[in-house]
């Protein structure tokens, strides 16, 4: 019996877009974190294969600067004309007594597929503030070098520091709602 299965028994679940979000950060001029994130994500939970899968469209790309957006949705940062889709299939979860999770899967970004592991909690599954539905949270959490997927731009700044930092931190912040057939 998978991680998943003790915990929230054999259903399936369906990601609550309104209830998620999928963002991560950057290190920008070597002095803050630049942020932004995605309006959409699609993503399934099934606990019998102890599997998680998320699809987040590039063009959802959720930044108040369209000039800014334009530009890292062009081939010079994630071509999402090329590449529309940022994929993670997760195929092992593991946790511990305090919800705690690990979890380990094929990450896609700019179509290059890399192994990931995130880490994270899992809620308790109840039902929900608007509706009776049970739901259940997810967060994790990962750092992975931009560079591993083949986005390497870079400019070089006067004291020779870099522009954006390599490492970016994935954050998914995911509201499952189990699917009753």
């Amino acid at each position: 019996m998978s991680f998943l299965e003790e915990h929230l028994g054999s259903g399936t679940w369906r990601a609550d877009p309104p209830f998620s979000s999928v963002t991560f950060k950057v290190r920008h001029l070597g002095a803050r974190d630049y942020r932004a994130g995605f309006r959409e994500i699609d993503a399934t939970l099934d606990p019998s294969a102890g599997t998680l899968e998320a699809t987040v469209p590039v063009a959802s790309l959720d930044l108040n600067n369209p000039v800014i957006r334009e530009r890292m949705l062009s081939p010079e940062f994630l071509d999402a004309a090329r590449f529309p889709h940022v994929r993670w299939v997760v195929s092992d979860v593991s946790g511990d007594e305090r919800r705690a999770i690990s979890a380990t899967g094929e990450l896609s970004i700019h179509g290059h597929t890399r192994t990931v592991t995130a880490s994270g909690k899992i809620g308790l599954p109840g039902p929900g503030l608007l509706s009776p539905e049970n739901r259940v949270g997810v967060e994790l959490s990962s750092v992975v070098d931009r560079r591993d997927f083949g986005l390497d731009w870079q400019e070089a700044l006067p004291d020779g520091g870099d522009t954006l930092g390599w490492d970016v931190t994935l954050e998914a912040l995911i509201e499952f709602v189990e699917r009753v057939s």
